[in-house]
């Protein structure tokens, strides 16, 4: 499999923790504040709670894969040809139910992805950036 390798733009200062967290080996999304509920992705402002403050929290390295696809042909712009095929996965932390984080399934040597598989956070390197990457648990 591979990594897409396309710069992240970060003109919106919004998902700043989330890259911060990757770089400190951190699976990190946004909760509010005062009632602890996980709010993701993060909005600017948090609907029915205008006044609401959003912090950025770790969650658990543990999850599931809530859903993926698998990409044969890169339609980003440029050759990544070399890139491809890459499976991306929609990760739900066990201590988040209902937060769906993307990612890329990585170190998988042969297992077919599929809904529920268990899997286990693991930062990417992706050119100058990392990526959120996501293991299958061997057993």
């Amino acid at each position: 499999m591979g990594i897409p390798i396309y710069p992240v733009h970060l003109e919106d200062p919004l998902f700043q923790g989330f890259y911060d967290g990757l770089d400190a080996g951190e699976l990190r999304i946004t909760a509010d504040a005062e009632t602890g509920e996980w709010v993701w992705y993060p909005p600017e402002v948090v609907p029915g709670r205008p006044d609401a403050v959003l912090e950025w929290r770790p969650v658990s390295a543990e999850g599931k894969a809530y859903s993926f696809t698998t990409v044969i042909r890169s339609l980003l712009p440029g050759d990544h040809k070399a890139e491809v095929p890459y499976t991306v996965i929609l990760f739900e932390p066990d201590d988040a139910p209902g937060v769906r984080i993307a990612g890329i399934l990585v170190d998988d040597d042969g297992v077919e992805p599929a809904c529920d598989m268990r899997l286990h956070f693991r930062p990417v390197e992706a050119g100058d950036h990392r990526i959120a990457g996501f293991a299958p648990v061997r057993r």
